[in-house]
C-alpha cells in the first residue's frame, strides 16, 4: 500500500470527506483525490502540513505502513477497531482492482471501435466508391476524407 492509500485509510476512519482534509490542510480542492486516483506520491511539503493538521497520525505509519496509525497520545478516544480498518483496506483493494479492470476494458472497447470504424469505411469504399471515413483521435466526430 503506498502513502497517498494509508492517508485515504486514515481519512476513512476519521469520518471527514477528502474535501474537508483538503481545506484543513490547505490543499487545491480535488487534489487529493487525483493522487489517490493515479496512486500519486506525497511530498514533503505534504507530509509536514498532515502532520501539522493531525498530531495524532504517526507520519512514519503513513511512509511505510509499519506501527499504528494512531500515535499512542493521540489515540485517546479515537481507538480503530482492526476489523474495521481491514474491511477498509480489502474493499479500497478491490474496488481498486475492478477499476484497472474497467479502464483495460474501456481502452479495448475504443481499439474495437476504432477497427469497426475502419471496416465500415471500407465497406463504405466499396459500395459508393467514396472514399472511407477516418476518426479523429482529437474528437469523437467522423470526417470524411473528402470534406
Amino acid at each position: 500500500m503506498k502513502p497517498i492509500e494509508r492517508i485515504a485509510v486514515f481519512i476513512h476512519c476519521k469520518k471527514i470527506t477528502p474535501h474537508a482534509f483538503e481545506q484543513k490542510i490547505d490543499l487545491s480542492n480535488g487534489y487529493f483525490s487525483k493522487q489517490l486516483k493515479h496512486l500519486g506520491s506525497v511530498g514533503s511539503d505534504i507530509l509536514i502540513k498532515i502532520y501539522q493538521a493531525y498530531p495524532e497520525l504517526d507520519i512514519l505509519w503513513v511512509l511505510t505502513g509499519e506501527g499504528q496509525m494512531l500515535k499512542e497520545a493521540g489515540q485517546q478516544g479515537h481507538q480503530i477497531d482492526d476489523t474495521i480498518l481491514e474491511d477498509f483496506t480489502n474493499k479500497y483493494t478491490s474496488e481498486s482492482k475492478k477499476l484497472k479492470k474497467l479502464e483495460n476494458d474501456f481502452d479495448k472497447l475504443q481499439t474495437s471501435l476504432s477497427d469497426k470504424e475502419k471496416i465500415i469505411g471500407l465497406y463504405e469504399f466499396m459500395l459508393n466508391g467514396n472514399p472511407p471515413i477516418t476518426s479523429s483521435s482529437s474528437s469523437s466526430s467522423v470526417k470524411r476524407m473528402d470534406a
